[in-house]
């Protein structure tokens, strides 16, 4: 064959490649969650809890009665379009794990846009969460909106807080199951309310960017957790941190979206090796994150967590010293899985500027261990 003919062929080739290509792209392009698995390794299955069906009513405390009020407020003051929505199935297990730190462009949410709402409607969602939240949990939430805020728009991604959603699983009851949803783009508040008995697993929080300019006042949204972790690994002696330091570079997450289920063994430092005052530091590290609970609820739960403290493991992947956040740390407890992952994103100043925080109860995601059937 000449020199010109194979020019032609592998130029040929080279554009029947391309086309192939381009068809891949584009229908990845029109099937988000797809890609989301592709590129991003993410599995976007609904969650496989099958549910019981008929549950016995349990009896309310004050906190939930309020909770379940404000929501009922909420979901009246929509018109028809919108709470439908809104509102779910209690046994819809698609939208019951249609949570990401992926923007709304990859990872289609389900539910009301906020961007939607009016102004007496956002009033009484902020209702809504201020119940459920701590004043810490709420601020979080208006500290990640304001920060998603900050990032240029884009047609195809959707960065943006109009694109953070709200959902309901069914009713809301003072008596029976029900699920409450809130999230977008780094964010995933999902609450299971069963009676007297709320759980908040699983729980996205973290940010992109970190620091924000708020109130009048600059904020690094993690510093609370990043600095007890750290306050917890400065007290540790030489050999206790041979224990707990698990690798020399940060990790991913194991618990993230898609992760219901996951079980790996416990690392790092365990709680009955730590002194009173260090096993202090390390309530510290949970009560930061869990704070984000409304008091009531956050009580429980923290009782629950000193309980098993000297069954509780912390370990650590970075290094020990230097500009604070950019390590991943893990607590795992029986009921409690906390983790932070920094991300590649550093800010103008060097400093950290994206993470993924998670919190889920590996007994009780979802509230499985109440609404799960026989399997």
């Amino acid at each position: 064959m000449k020199e010109s003919g194979k020019t032609k062929l592998i130029f040929k080739c080279l554009l029947a490649v391309v086309a192939v290509l381009a068809v891949v792209i584009v229908g990845l392009l029109q099937h988000p969650r797809l890609l989301a698995g592709v590129f991003f390794g993410m599995d976007t299955s609904p969650v496989e809890i099958s549910l019981k069906g008929l549950y016995e009513p349990r009896g309310a405390d004050e906190k939930t009665r309020e909770i379940v009020a404000a929501s009922e407020a909420f979901l009246n003051s929509l018109d028809d379009r919108q709470k439908q929505a809104a509102m779910y199935a209690f046994d819809d297990n698609a939208q019951r794990s249609n949570w990401s730190n992926l923007p709304e462009g990859i990872i289609p949410r389900g539910g009301l846009k906020i961007g939607q709402l009016s102004r007496e409607q956002r009033a009484l969602l902020d209702a809504v969460l201020g119940e459920i939240m701590s004043k810490k949990g709420v601020e979080n939430i208006n500290y990640q909106l304001a920060a998603e805020d900050t990032i240029p728009q884009s047609d195809f991604l959707k960065y943006h807080s109009e694109y953070f959603y709200v959902a309901f699983l069914g009713k809301p009851s003072a008596s029976l199951p029900w699920m409450f949803q809130f999230g977008g783009h780094h964010l995933a508040i999902n609450v299971t309310v069963y009676g007297a008995d709320v759980t908040f697993s699983p729980m996205l929080t973290g940010g992109q960017p970190l620091h924000i300019r708020y109130g009048g006042e600059d904020i690094f949204i993690v510093e609370e957790e990043i600095n007890a972790a750290q306050a917890l690994m400065d007290s540790l002696t030489a050999q206790q941190k041979e224990i707990a330091v698990r690798g020399t570079e940060p990790i991913s997450l194991l618990f993230g979206p898609g992760e219901y289920g996951a079980v790996i063994a416990p690392e790092g430092i365990k709680g009955s090796d730590l002194t009173e005052a260090q096993k202090q530091l390390l309530l510290e590290i949970i009560g930061a994150r869990l704070s984000f609970i409304n008091s009531d609820d956050n009580a429980a739960k923290m009782a629950t967590v000193a309980a098993e403290l000297n069954d509780t493991y912390f370990g650590w992947w970075g290094e020990t010293t230097g500009n604070p956040g950019f390590s991943y740390f893990r607590v795992t407890a029986p009921s409690t899985v906390l983790e932070y992952s920094p991300q590649d994103d550093v800010d103008a100043d060097g400093k950290i500027g994206h993470a993924h925080s998670m919190y889920r109860n590996p007994q009780n995601d979802y509230g499985s261990a109440w609404i799960e059937g026989e399997k």
